[in-house]
């Protein structure tokens, strides 16, 4: 079998980390409250993490006191977040730990991770982008936008095309194949 792409391991260096941002972060809300929230819970630790980020980073998305945690649109993709694009970053990683290959299914399930989180990603950056010192402190704001979320804009982006291509070839492959016989 032919060499596996050193992007795959990029790829799978980021997912990776996108899905520890998930379980630590992004999706602790909907994780039943006696697990996380008193003090001896077994994931109270989350609590601490979740703080600790709040204050280096002054995110705007997951602070209480915003008006933009609880915006409708961004709930929605958390939503998206914890059923569609967890579970395909799970898979995703399982595929891209492994030394073989991509095949079709994971690059299918690459492509539709790739367009989900670059639309999430972008979404957060233009929100983030219009935000003014009221939400969000001006020197965070510079960090934020191109050190937290715009690169899960442009990777998922070059993943997402990635993808497409690598299918495009098994399509047409299939396709000339048909027209033959």
């Amino acid at each position: 079998m032919a060499n596996k792409p050193a992007r795959d391991w990029v790829y799978l260096a980021i997912i990776s980390l996108q899905l520890a941002g998930m379980l630590m972060l992004d999706l602790v809300a909907f994780y039943p409250k006696a697990l996380w929230e008193p003090a001896g819970a077994p994931l109270h630790f989350l609590v601490g993490v979740r703080k600790h980020y709040l204050a280096s980073s002054g995110d705007p998305f997951f602070s209480a006191a915003s008006a933009v945690h609880k915006a409708p649109w961004f709930v929605a993709f958390l939503y998206i977040e914890a059923l569609v694009q967890f579970p395909l970053a799970a898979y995703l990683v399982s595929r891209l730990a492994s030394t073989r290959r991509m095949a079709g299914p994971a690059e299918l399930a690459g492509l539709a991770f790739g367009c989900l989180t670059f639309m999430g990603s972008a979404a957060c950056c233009y929100e983030l982008l219009h935000m003014g010192p009221a939400e969000v402190a001006i020197e965070k704001k510079q960090k934020l936008l191109y050190g937290t979320y715009f690169p899960f804009v442009v990777i998922p982006a070059v993943l997402a095309v990635d993808m497409f291509l690598r299918l495009l070839v098994r399509v047409q492959t299939t396709s000339d194949k048909d027209k033959d016989e």
